[in-house]
């Protein structure tokens, strides 16, 4: 599959009023990626998403507000043709703010232009608040995984057609 490069910078106002801009990850962001998924409680490292961001640099997406990453999505591109959000985090102090919605809307743009059908996502059993907003755009229930992250928690697992 080939696609065009493209960088994407959009500037928008999420539904709840916070003015961001979207933009694809740059390496000097990691630092604060990582900070922003160790408060997330996410199972990535630094080493990870940087092989993601290799692997597909237009499907790694940051959210800035005044300058600084307050959020991201990291979005794979498995065989089988479906798009998949590895992970999606947003800083706990604009958690709510409609940020994560906002990145969710450019990853599945970016899908959409290279004739992606569908997008995957596993989600953890605790994570209410994240499973609503799936559902809330779209994201049905489709299985479960048992023991799906390091610390033994299991994963639903969501799509959407796009």
């Amino acid at each position: 599959m080939s696609w065009k490069s493209e960088n994407m910078e959009l500037r928008v106002i999420t539904a709840k009023g916070i003015a961001v801009k979207i933009r694809n990850f740059e390496m000097p962001d990691i630092r604060r990626v990582m900070e922003i998924e160790e408060q997330s409680f996410l199972d990535g490292d630094a080493e990870l998403y940087l092989e993601l961001y290799e692997e597909w640099r237009e499907g790694f997406l940051v959210a800035e507000k005044e300058d600084r990453v307050i959020g991201f999505v990291v979005m794979v591109l498995p065989p089988e043709g479906e798009g998949r959000v590895f992970a999606l985090a947003v800083d706990s102090r604009y958690r709510g703010e409609g940020v994560g919605r906002t990145l969710l809307k450019a990853a599945f743009s970016v899908l959409r232009k290279i004739k992606i059908g569908y997008v995957l996502l596993e989600v953890r059993v605790s994570n209410v608040v994240a499973q609503r907003l799936y559902k809330s755009m779209g994201f049905v229930e489709i299985g479960f995984v048992p023991f799906y992250y390091k610390d033994g928690e299991g994963a639903i697992v969501m799509r959407k057609v796009l």
